[in-house]
């Protein structure tokens, strides 16, 4: 058994919980067949993302040219099917990831190498918009399941970074990982990870765009999220000197 007695919440400046702002799965999403992947499926793997989510893939080295672009499934952010993505990767610890299940998104620079492409680093963007009229100033923060596997070398420094825009407004950015051992910013293998990202709204802000940035990357590894969430509460707020 469990007992316990004389419980208090002492008076503080952490907010409770107060909801859902919003939140996205990808297991909506409608996939297609796989394109150049050798582990061949249908209903697997798309572009195109849930309603208002954007991907740019302008970074990426060879993209729109199916001789230049590597393993086409890869050329920047996609969204797939976890198990098949782990089957035809030849899973290398991708199957860690069992916070993310069903459809998921991923940016994989290991896969995309395994095909001739042009030269360059890959960077792509994940771009997701969000209604925050209401919510009070700096209790936003963003939450997310997240696999991630770095490697750094003499010609590719794999990055993830989260960015945050608010009523059209220059992108801040709120987190970062980098490969480098070496960077204050190194983040290990975290292959099956739960991510919480303060995102300091400020007061009157009504729409907001997260992004999701993969950037210098090439034959690393990869960075996969599901289960994102914006949550407004339990933020903690800035004391009086």
């Amino acid at each position: 058994w469990w007992a316990i007695d004389n419980v208090e919440v002492a008076e503080g400046n952490i907010q409770p919980i107060i909801g859902l702002v919003a939140g996205e799965d990808f297991d909506g999403l409608v996939l297609g067949s796989s394109v150049d992947e050798e582990v061949a499926r249908d209903n697997v793997w798309t572009k195109t993302g849930p309603e208002g989510w954007t991907i740019d893939d302008t970074g990426v080295p060879g993209v729109g040219d199916p001789d230049q672009d590597g393993v086409t499934e890869w050329a920047g952010w996609s969204f797939a099917n976890k198990d098949w993505w782990v089957e035809t990767a030849g899973d290398q610890n991708r199957s860690q990831f069992t916070k993310g299940v069903g459809t998921i998104a991923i940016a994989d620079g290991d896969e995309w190498d395994d095909q001739p492409h042009a030269e360059g680093f890959v960077d792509t963007f994940l771009s997701w918009p969000v209604d925050v009229s209401g919510s009070p100033a700096r209790t936003l923060s963003l939450h997310f399941d997240s696999s991630w596997r770095p490697e750094f070398d003499d010609n590719y420094h794999q990055t993830a970074l989260v960015t945050v825009s608010y009523d059209g407004g220059d992108s801040v950015e709120v987190m970062r990982w980098e490969s480098d051992s070496a960077s204050p910013n190194y983040k290990p293998d975290s292959t099956n990870d739960s991510v919480v990202v303060p995102l300091g709204n400020p007061e009157g802000a009504s729409s907001m765009v997260v992004t999701f940035g993969y950037v210098d990357a090439g034959n690393d590894w990869w960075w996969a999220i599901d289960n994102v969430m914006v949550i407004e509460g339990a933020v903690q707020q800035p004391t009086s000197s």
